[in-house]
């Protein structure tokens, strides 16, 4: 199975040739005929190595083998959901859902390496379920591996059989990034579990809330999001991670309060969702904005734009899809403060077109986004409002904070889910909306796929 590993590496060092020659406008040539060979190379491995049958280098193979065609693929794929549900089961097999300390004859860096595969695995499973609206996989109450030691990779090694000293969590490094986003992540996920086939009780929403407040305040101030003036001195790489976090927080908020939001009855309850999910789906755009930029030859992120995940455009997109429907929603004969929200929206909805049609070329959910932003502002706007052009600056302040309470009691928010739910919305003018560039956009790819 190491013949396997190896061509999943060389398919990811290949990929990753690839996007810079892109970024650069450099020719790709061979690139792309190589990408499919090494990933060819790596299924018939799999295939071969009988991954069923897991053994050394399998799992490893994989993930790296998913998290390819998670990146290859732009728009949301059914596909990847599936291979990952395979991964987990055979991880399952291989006892990794149980933490090392049960079986005292897996020494501490193995032990270590499986909390680690583990660790990546349960936020694969979260965030590809979210993303293609389907219930997660992974089973917490069948789980009980701990998180990752906090130790570096030279830290360890094979000859160790001894438990090392963790090192401080503000250590900022690539895993110590992913055990702060762990416990937002348990939250989110068992918001998502609870919150998925329906509304939950007022006492439940309120428990809920009380979990993701404690894990919020559980991130240590160095590493949570601070606005690009006040973290400029920062490494890039902690400056990507802390706004990750932030759509992460904004993701769990969202996924409290997404039912109230899209169909609650309650006019008070449905007010206070409304301000909750627009004030989150603005956050979660002016990132969208944010990484476009700096991830631009010559901007912060680009040295390590291989790091922004095509999975975020998911959360791109139902922000986009949230702001479109809170638009819809919006009467002009409204309050003045509601009239500065639908303002800001606008706007933001303008910067978003613009955004998704960057992109339109290479993925249809761009293409849909931009169609659906035009048709919702060709409808609720008037024509003055639509005229008037957007400042070079952030059209509002900073709206990003510490804790649960700066995103969910003045204004709160979070996340978002399948586009399904916005399918059966009761609003024509949003319904219909989307209903005609999905409509367009699968004639278009049928053409595309029969020439």
């Amino acid at each position: 199975m190491w013949v396997g590993l190896l061509f999943s590496i060389m398919s990811i060092s290949v990929f990753l040739q690839q996007q810079s020659s892109e970024a650069l406008g450099l020719p790709m040539d061979d690139l792309e005929d190589t990408l499919e060979t090494y990933r060819t190379l790596t299924i018939s491995s799999l295939a071969a190595g009988n991954y069923l049958q897991p053994s050394r280098y399998t799992i490893e193979t994989l993930i790296l083998h998913f998290t390819l065609e998670q990146n290859v693929n732009v728009d949301t794929y059914i596909g990847n959901w599936i291979l990952l549900g395979v991964i987990i089961r055979i991880a399952f097999r291989m006892g990794l859902h149980r933490d090392p300390s049960h079986w005292s004859n897996i020494p501490p860096f193995q032990a270590e390496l499986r909390r680690r595969i583990w660790i990546a695995l349960y936020q694969m499973d979260f965030f590809t379920s979210a993303q293609v609206g389907l219930p997660r996989i992974i089973k917490d109450s069948q789980c009980d591996t701990c998180p990752p030691t906090h130790l570096v990779d030279y830290d360890l090694s094979i000859a160790h059989d001894n438990t090392l000293s963790e090192r401080p969590i503000t250590d900022s490094n690539p895993l110590s990034n992913i055990i702060q986003r762990t416990n937002i992540i348990k939250v989110a996920a068992e918001i998502y579990d609870k919150t998925e086939a329906g509304p939950q009780r007022a006492d439940i929403i309120a428990a809920l809330n009380a979990k993701l407040q404690q894990a919020v305040n559980s991130i240590p101030p160095e590493c949570r999001y601070k606005s690009p003036a006040v973290s400029i001195g920062d490494p890039p790489a902690t400056i990507l991670h802390r706004l990750f976090l932030d759509i992460l927080i904004n993701k769990a908020v969202y996924l409290l309060y997404r039912r109230s939001f899209i169909r609650s009855l309650d006019q008070e309850e449905s007010a206070k969702s409304n301000d909750i999910c627009i004030k989150a789906a603005l956050a979660i755009i002016e990132h969208q904005r944010s990484i476009n930029e700096e991830t631009e030859p010559g901007g912060l992120f680009f040295s390590i734009r291989w790091k922004v995940v095509s999975s975020l455009n998911h959360e791109f997109l139902q922000a986009t899809m949230m702001l479109c429907f809170a638009l819809s929603r919006l009467g002009r004969e409204s309050p003045p403060a509601t009239q500065q929200m639908r303002q800001k929206i606008i706007d933001s909805l303008i910067l978003a077109k613009g955004l998704w049609e960057r992109s339109a070329d290479r993925s249809i959910e761009a293409r849909k986004a931009a169609k659906v932003i035009s048709t919702i502002l060709n409808k609720n706007a008037s024509e003055q409002i639509l005229q008037t052009p957007v400042a070079s600056e952030w059209p509002f302040e900073s709206i990003s904070g510490t804790t649960v309470e700066s995103y969910s009691s003045d204004f709160g928010y979070g996340q978002y889910e399948s586009l399904d739910t916005f399918l059966s919305i009761d609003d024509s003018n949003f319904r219909d909306a989307l209903n005609d560039s999905m409509a367009e956009n699968a004639e278009q790819g049928w053409y595309e796929m029969n020439g």
